[in-house]
């Protein structure tokens, strides 16, 4: 597994409340399956207030830029200063974190080994399932 194109990274935006949304940053990594969000490792989170209708449970974009008027927030232009500096923040934690040194043979093996990583469509599914598993063992 390997951080995909320069500077990529996924964004889940979700409601936390309803006067606020959290933006997640993720790394995208690159699988034999395709570019997915690396969801193991959360870079930075941002809060953003609930300016404009936008209620679906969790929706994804795939940020590369700091600049607000980048194509990638065409789809979010009510956010685009929020989003490119929590952009920003994320790529600053990223490339410290990747910077700390590489990993030896072993380390990356166990990190392969040890990694889970949803396919960015599928996150809110995924947790909606387990959430589920869980509430039907407490009431069963």
């Amino acid at each position: 597994m390997t951080t995909s194109a320069p500077g990529a990274l996924a964004v889940e935006l979700h409601l936390a409340s309803p006067t606020q949304w959290v933006a997640t940053y993720y790394p995208m990594v690159v699988t034999p399956a395709g570019r997915w969000a690396e969801v193991t490792w959360d870079l930075h989170q941002h809060l953003m207030p609930a300016t404009f209708a936008l209620r679906e449970p969790a929706r994804w974009l795939e940020a590369c830029s700091s600049d607000p008027d980048h194509p990638c927030y065409a789809g979010h232009r009510g956010w685009a200063t929020q989003l490119a500096a929590g952009y920003a923040t994320a790529r600053a934690v990223h490339d410290t974190e990747a910077a700390e040194g590489p990993f030896s043979d072993q380390e990356a093996q166990l990190l392969r080994e040890d990694t889970f990583v949803v396919p960015a469509g599928q996150l809110s599914e995924w947790v909606l399932d387990d959430l589920e598993d869980e509430t039907s063992s407490i009431g069963g």
